[in-house]
């Protein structure tokens, strides 16, 4: 027997909730001191980027769970779905900016949203020749196929 579901417009409410707030912030930290007495800073970026693993953290739930509900429930899946989209945004916008660590970026696009690098080595960017299965085929010639068998 299953266990009943703990989901709820709460839910939703807090799904929503932790994707609109999980926006990047900057910080600036003192460095030191130049040669003038002035104080240097550096900015770094405290990267909010919404993902399933810490809406599951938030809502304190496991991430299967909350794949099952995106199946059950449209307006969750509708959620998800923003999710999905703003983390493909952000990963997108700053790992070409330098925001992001482009390898890490290009990395969860290629994990979490099918994004690859395609090189066609097998082709050269042609088109393949139609049939390449199903159809028939000839058997390229050798060396050794003009001859003539002479051995009887």
């Amino acid at each position: 027997m299953a266990r009943p579901t703990i989901y709820s417009e709460e839910i939703l409410k807090k799904t929503k909730e932790y994707v609109e707030e999980c926006e990047d912030e900057t910080e600036q930290e003192t460095i030191g001191m130049s040669a003038k007495g002035t104080e240097l800073f550096k900015n770094t970026v405290v990267v909010k980027l919404p993902t399933m693993e810490g809406l599951s953290y938030h809502l304190n739930v496991n991430k299967d769970t909350l794949v099952e509900w995106a199946k059950i429930h449209e307006e969750f899946s509708v959620a998800i779905d923003r999710l999905k989209a703003k983390q493909a945004n952000a990963l997108i916008s700053n790992g070409l900016s330098g925001k992001y660590n482009p390898t890490i970026a290009k990395l969860l696009l290629s994990a979490n949203h099918g994004m690859r690098e395609k090189s066609d080595i097998t082709t050269n960017d042609k088109d393949l020749p139609t049939p390449i299965l199903g159809g028939t085929s000839h058997a390229i010639p050798t060396d050794n196929s003009n001859k003539e068998d002479t051995s009887a």
